[in-house]
């Protein structure tokens, strides 16, 4: 009797959904053991969690720089150039000797300039990460050439042989040192800024600088943690292989991608968790250990990594899709006395929230008639014509093009009205339905040079999916529906005058009609009114006995075409009741006519 009152529990197929990189996880390692009992072993465990260790490190790193929506390519080459720099000072050839902590320091610090280097260049200098990383890549791996003379540089051969121990009395300090890299991965990305500014860049980076996060700064520091961290990674190869060498690590980019897209993060960034990149990183290194042990050819290997890297791939698609999606701007009717517009602002100014944290929209209309511009505010009496042509909201209608201003008080050439006196640069944004500049939507951030291209962009793709909407509720608030559909009514029987009129013209905006015959278009729309006044009276929900009064109103007036008399005599009201009747008749079924309510087979809109 409780159950009520308990959560819903997910379902079998949600759970494996939700923990689908888990479940592969495990299942494999099921095949694994079963196919050999070595493959479990307490030795083959411990090894494979060693094997992983240097390139989970710089898969932690990884994770973090496309959480912000970028990536690194240069890893590898910068574990290389550090574990050539630490044997250079640990080497007696060296003209400067220094013991393995003072060397592993520099080398490290040297990571870290490099990160800052490539931070510079992605977040102040707008480059693309993958071209600063890819040429850094190159540029780091010829400095490691050319330092090391494309030798390996040994160091002592006893001195970190104790850190690799598998047998007796193992000391894994490479896997503890691992888990402790992703231990505090898993305490940035959930409990300081750094963590939740990242998220916030790779979701939307504009949404992140207008909301105050200080991008530049934070971008670079997730470069230098991901340099650092593939010079940790090199130090471990370094005391593994007792050299250092430029080879070490030159497969980890793509790897180290390939572990962070199977954890479950995007490669457009926003997503992406430390436990996830953990198990994709020791997924990969289970499946090139597991084949081993089956004695199958290493190059299956690199097939099944292939297939693992696709799936997760496609399913980074799905996902990101699910999130993309704009939820759609419906029009509906107003409550109590607020108007379809006022209505539809609030819901586009939520919208424009959510997807871009701008508090501060402004939105003109254009009457369909006159052509005028019209600023919209909260209610029909707040609103105001603008005449002035050099208007930001004229200049975006004439050139059909988003425009965008960095700073208001520098600007001479546009008129623009700030919302509130601490703004400092607007966006406009041209609506357009069917191929028509039906009105402008303008942004403003209290940020300066906040307003890019990519904005821009952005704002127009959510305006395609609300100008439709946003129209019809304009030309309900402003009388246009009414007074069109009381006149396509009042010549309900003239196929010619319906096929040209103006309520035609807004049914078939599209090019979809332009081929048939007027005569063809007056029936079609003929039918979706008859159909409409039908529909007042099949209504099975609200004011059963007011739509009935509705419905009869309609049909004697505009059906069978009753002159008022006859009308008012059939129904006992006065003719003022009558004309109040016919009024609130019109104004539902207009209503009626614009949601398309009516017809299951209705005329195609643009």
């Amino acid at each position: 009797m409780f159950s009520r009152f308990l959560p819903k529990q997910p379902s079998l197929r949600e759970t494996l959904s939700n923990n689908a990189l888990l479940v592969v996880f495990v299942t494999l390692m099921v095949v694994f053991s079963v196919s050999s009992r070595h493959f479990t072993s307490s030795t083959n465990v411990l090894l494979i969690f060693l094997r992983t260790a240097p390139l989970g490190v710089v898969v932690a790193g990884q994770t973090l720089v496309i959480i912000t929506g970028g990536v690194d390519l240069s890893v590898g080459s910068v574990a290389g150039l550090t574990s050539i720099v630490a044997a250079l000072l640990m080497s007696p050839d060296y003209s400067v000797v220094l013991p393995p902590v003072p060397a592993f320091l520099v080398a490290l610090t040297l990571a870290g300039i490099i990160g800052w280097g490539q931070g510079y260049l992605i977040s102040r200098r707008d480059l693309s990460p993958f071209i600063v990383t890819f040429s850094t890549l190159s540029l780091i791996k010829g400095l490691a050439l050319v330092s090391s003379n494309a030798a390996p540089i040994p160091i002592d051969h006893s001195r970190f042989n104790w850190m690799w121990r598998v047998a007796p009395s193992p000391r894994p300090i490479p896997i503890l040192l691992m888990l402790l890299v992703f231990v505090g991965l898993a305490y940035i990305l959930s409990n300081t800024k750094l963590g939740r500014y990242s998220i916030a860049i790779g979701s939307n980076e504009t949404v992140a600088r207008m909301s105050g996060v200080n991008v530049q700064r934070y971008k670079t520091q997730v470069y230098v943690i991901s340099s650092v961290l593939a010079g940790l990674a090199g130090l471990l190869l370094l005391t593994r292989l007792e050299s250092g060498a430029y080879t070490i690590g030159e497969n980890y980019p793509l790897i180290s991608i390939a572990a962070v897209v199977i954890g479950g993060a995007s490669l457009r960034g926003g997503t992406g968790s430390a436990w996830g990149s953990l198990l994709g990183v020791l997924l990969l290194t289970m499946v090139d250990t597991g084949l081993g042990v089956l004695n199958i050819s290493p190059l299956w290997s690199t097939v099944v990594i292939g297939a693992l890297i696709l799936l997760a791939a496609l399913a980074d698609v799905e996902r990101r899709r699910a999130r993309d999606v704009v939820p759609a701007v419906r029009m509906e009717r107003p409550v109590d006395h607020e108007s379809y517009l006022a209505q539809m602002l609030i819901n586009v100014h939520q919208t424009i929230k959510e997807h871009l944290a701008c508090e501060h929209i402004r939105l003109y209309m254009v009457d369909r008639e006159t052509g005028d511009v019209i600023e919209q505010g909260i209610d029909a009496s707040d609103r105001t014509i603008i005449n002035e042509q050099h208007h930001l909201a004229r200049r975006v209608l004439r050139s059909h093009a988003p425009l965008w201003v960095d700073n208001l008080q520098d600007q001479e050439t546009l008129i623009i009205e700030p919302i509130k006196p601490d703004l400092q640069s607007a966006l406009a944004v041209p609506i357009l339905n069917a191929g028509r500049a039906v009105g402008v939507l303008e942004l403003q951030s209290p940020y300066a040079s906040i307003f890019s291209a990519a904005t821009a962009e952005q704002v127009t793709h959510l305006t395609r999916s609300i100008a439709g909407p946003l129209e019809d509720a304009w030309l309900l608030d402003s009388g246009w529906f009414l007074r069109h559909a009381r006149e396509a009514y009042r010549h309900l029987w003239d196929e010619v005058y319906l096929g040209k009129c103006a309520l035609t013209g807004w049914i078939y905006a599209s090019e979809n009609g332009t081929d048939m015959h007027p005569a063809e278009r007056g029936r079609a729309v003929q039918q979706i009114l008859l159909d409409a006044i039908e529909a007042v009276r099949e209504r099975e929900t609200g004011d059963r006995a007011r739509d009935r009064r509705r419905y009869e109103v309609l049909h004697t007036t505009y059906v069978q075409n009753l002159s008022v008399e006859e009308i008012t005599e059939q129904m006992s009201v006065s003719r003022r009741q009558y004309f109040y009747n016919l009024k609130d008749a019109l104004e539902a079924v207009t209503h009626d006519i614009v949601h398309r309510e009516v017809t299951d087979e209705e005329p195609v809109r643009a």
